[in-house]
């Protein structure tokens, strides 16, 4: 009896025991669990917190540059101080480098072309012009000039017009070097203008310096006379580079001509 109950008061703590290092056992994962979530919980909120340092240091550096490119781009610095006009001949620099003198001041960057085109409208012998900064605030204006290809009088004036029939230059008396146009009118849409206007463009420096004078009642019939008397008939307006360069070719050999007819330019005649 005696040895019974020692026997299962010893069975009982054995199972007491071993309740206690079950209970145990599967506590410690439950606790280990817990603390790397912790663990994760920190490092996500400082990864968080490292993320909004980052975002503010980079909105701090983009008003930086912000702030900079503006006040360079509004400085004096990078405003217009001076005006370069090149490539004039007939049109004073002076003068259009007056006209443009409210762009003085101005940003570079922010310039208005519309309004330097406004500005050079005035001037008749500007066919184009282009321009660009020469840092630290010069404006450098590059104008290509009109061409003129005769004089045509009109009334008690001389108006010196290029191949669009736009006037050049006005004057009492005629340019020297220059053929005089005996022709109706220079508007660009009469067939006659527009002939003559193409050929006296085909011909080169030299040999339209010798042109005294070039007239055309249609497209069809062109003739120049030579400064030394010679005549020329051209006819029509075909083929003007091919004429251009046999009437140069028989001015050199017959400068004694008196009439050459390149109207067919393979068969010329000379007399």
């Amino acid at each position: 009896m005696h040895r019974r109950r020692a026997r299962e008061r010893e069975d009982l703590r054995a199972a007491a025991r071993l309740d206690r290092s079950g209970g145990s056992a599967r506590e410690q994962p439950w606790g280990a669990q817990a603390s790397g979530a912790t663990a994760a919980t920190r490092a996500s909120i400082g990864a968080l917190f490292q993320n909004l340092h980052l975002g503010r240091f980079l909105i701090i550096g983009l008003a930086v540059v912000v702030a900079v490119t503006i006040g360079l781009v509004f400085s004096p610095w990078l405003s217009v101080q001076h005006i370069e006009v090149r490539g004039t001949q007939r049109t004073s620099a002076a003068e259009l480098s007056s006209a443009l003198d409210d762009q003085v001041g101005r940003p570079i960057i922010g310039l208005s072309g519309a309004q330097i085109e406004r500005e050079l409208q005035q001037f008749s012998a500007v066919e184009s012009y282009s321009i660009r900064a020469e840092l630290p605030g010069t404006l450098i204006v590059t104008v290509t000039e009109r061409a003129p290809i005769g004089v045509f009088k009109k009334g008690d004036s001389y108006l010196l017009v290029d191949a669009a029939g736009v006037v050049v230059q006005t004057a009492d008396q005629p340019e020297d070097g220059y053929p005089t146009l005996q022709i109706a009118s220079t508007d660009p849409q009469s067939p006659a203008f527009a002939s003559v206007a193409s050929v006296l463009r085909s011909l080169d420096g030299d040999l339209l310096g010798q042109v005294a004078s070039a007239q055309a009642t249609t497209q069809d019939d062109v003739q120049l006379t030579l400064r030394s008397g010679t005549t020329v008939v051209w006819g029509d307006g075909s083929e003007t580079a091919l004429k251009a360069r046999v009437l140069r070719a028989l001015v050199g050999d017959r400068p004694d001509a008196q009439h050459i007819d390149v109207s067919s330019p393979s068969l010329p005649v000379v007399s």
